[in-house]
């Protein structure tokens, strides 16, 4: 998380857990991006908030999972399921149930509309073949995608391939792939010249 992030996370004061904050933001982002052609079709941004949705919904899931405990191995079990919101210390407390669900539907509406975080560009800013940093090790056991049996028909030979990419150090033990040409990717990894 930047600095910014941190800032407009902490800022948001909830007695909840705030892990749908950066749902929200990416939300924000995608719509701002849609608006601005970034995302040229509707259908596409659809098709992004529902996956985004389906991720944050597993983020839910786990966290039911953490707060409520069932002992499976007691008889009782099956009972305490039939009626969930009952009147015991194990069952779910409906109005703090409706309690959160209305305080964070108003602090995403009210309070983060369109509210973003400063973007930061990154090594990935420019790269239109972007792909993750591995250690060297790691590099090895990373393997082209399959592009067809006629991927190399009517290709010249000045083009590179996709696994003609090149490795370039980038900190700390991790390399990048570059889609860039041989003579600026070597560039890029020689340490500068001091005069």
């Amino acid at each position: 998380m930047t600095a910014d992030e941190r800032k407009l996370f902490n800022h948001l004061k909830s007695p909840h857990l705030k892990y749908w904050v950066p749902f929200i933001w990416f939300g924000n982002l995608a719509t701002k991006a849609r608006n601005e052609g970034r995302i040229r079709d509707s259908v596409d941004l659809q098709s992004l908030m529902t996956e985004m949705n389906r991720f944050r919904s597993w983020c839910s899931l786990l966290f039911g999972y953490d707060w409520v405990g069932i002992p499976l191995v007691y008889t009782q079990v099956a009972e305490q399921l039939i009626n969930p919101f009952g009147e015991d210390d194990d069952d779910f407390e409906t109005n703090w149930c409706i309690d959160r669900n209305l305080q964070v539907s108003l602090l995403a509406v009210d309070e983060m509309h369109m509210s973003l975080p400063k973007m930061k560009k990154d090594i990935y800013w420019d790269d239109s073949a972007a792909r993750p940093p591995y250690t060297l090790a790691a590099a090895d056991y990373c393997i082209p995608s399959f592009l067809g049996s006629t991927v190399q028909m009517g290709r010249s030979c000045s083009n590179p391939t996709p696994s003609e990419r090149l490795l370039i150090p980038i900190n700390d033990g991790l390399w990048h792939f570059s889609s860039k040409g041989a003579s600026e990717a070597e560039n890029l990894s020689r340490p500068k010249k001091e005069d």
